[in-house]
């Protein structure tokens, strides 16, 4: 009995210590594309896999459906987006002004989503089509089975910065650990960063055991990049707008700087994505202020990209959706990403999507 309780504590140390050593790399990163007559205009600001080619994304300026299904038709030999299909709404808010950012599924019955105006996390029912016994259609899960216990996290206002709330959501199905992380400064730990105060911003990255949903958030400090301008801007945004959880229980940290100025031309979005492992480092905890010698998680630039407004290019995108796609036929990993054009804003912006392919 004592040798096979020591084989199986040796597999589980060997399996930890795999999901921990992977050394991930960009094998190749497609151009952005957009696809204006199957995907409507929207806000769109998260994004999750459903299952299959089917995703769900949020809009952070719906008061009325809770997210969008499109049909993402990804190449299994190289990764390239080929197409975009447009399936329709899907659930309904609870309140107008919700400013949802972010959405990741955490079960076979439920999604959570991000609401940086409410500055919380809420477990929602995925919509089903399911066939009752007198063979109507049910409309919800609700009504086809007892409706399971649905979670709910938030912090108090006053703690954040305006407009600066949470933008990220991040699922790991493996070790069961939901991620998020403020988007910029929370008040006690220093200004939000700016071309007017540039600093490093300081985050909390935060984790929740879905195994234990009463439990306190597992809390670690992020540092982001200093701004790459210095120039006043008519609207201006750093900060971290989205995680994605890797196979191997790493985070993706997607990093965005958007610079607009007044007269528009010259408009740029710089988007850094790191990696992270949370697994070997050191928890913070999340109401203590930062300290001298306070332990930073250690972070690698994975890649980075730069899209503007000028005279000879209009292809700005501000990123903020992020999720897995599919593995491809030779086992490399593609990342999923959808920017926020702001309802198409006066017809220049668009609702960008991008993949990423990586491998380890």
């Amino acid at each position: 009995m004592k040798h096979l309780l020591l084989l199986i504590i040796l597999d589980c140390a060997s399996l930890l210590a795999a999901r921990a050593s992977a050394d991930w790399h960009v094998v190749r990163s497609h151009p952005q594309k957009h696809f204006l007559n199957t995907i409507p205009p929207g806000n769109y600001s998260g994004i999750t896999n459903m299952g299959g080619d089917v995703y769900a994304m949020v809009s952070d300026k719906s008061d009325s459906a809770l997210y969008f299904n499109v049909r993402l038709y990804i190449s299994r030999q190289t990764g390239e987006l080929l197409q975009a299909e447009y399936l329709g709404s899907k659930g309904r808010v609870d309140a107008a002004g919700l400013d949802n950012e972010a959405i990741v599924r955490v079960s076979d019955s439920t999604i959570v989503v991000a609401s940086e105006q409410r500055f919380r996390l809420k477990e929602y029912l995925i919509e089903s089509e399911s066939v009752g016994a007198d063979g109507g259609v049910l409309n919800t899960i609700a009504e086809a089975k007892e409706q399971p216990k649905l979670w709910e996290w938030s912090m108090p206002e006053e703690e954040f910065w305006p407009n600066y709330g949470f933008e990220s959501l991040a699922y790991d199905s493996i070790s069961r650990k939901l991620w998020t992380i403020n988007e910029s400064s929370l008040r006690c730990d220093g200004k939000a960063s700016s071309p007017q105060n540039p600093r490093r911003n300081v985050l909390r990255l935060m984790s929740f055991s879905r195994d234990d949903v009463s439990a306190a958030p597992v809390s670690y400090l992020y540092r982001m990049d200093m701004p790459t301008t210095l120039k006043s801007a008519q609207t201006y945004a750093m900060g971290v707008s989205e995680l994605c959880a890797l196979p191997d229980g790493q985070l993706l940290v997607l990093e965005r700087e958007a610079f607009v100025p007044k007269a528009k031309m010259g408009a740029f979005c710089q988007c850094k994505l790191y990696i992270v492992n949370p697994s070997v480092e050191k928890p913070y905890p999340l109401d203590r202020s930062v300290e001298a010698d306070a332990p930073y998680v250690g972070k690698r630039l994975l890649t980075s990209w730069r899209t503007t407004i000028s005279l000879f290019s209009q292809n700005w995108a501000n990123y903020e959706g992020m999720c897995l796609g599919p593995k491809l036929d030779n086992g490399d990993q593609v990342v999923v990403l959808v920017s926020d054009s702001q309802d198409g804003y006066a017809g220049v912006l668009r609702d960008w999507f991008k993949t990423i392919v990586i491998s380890n």
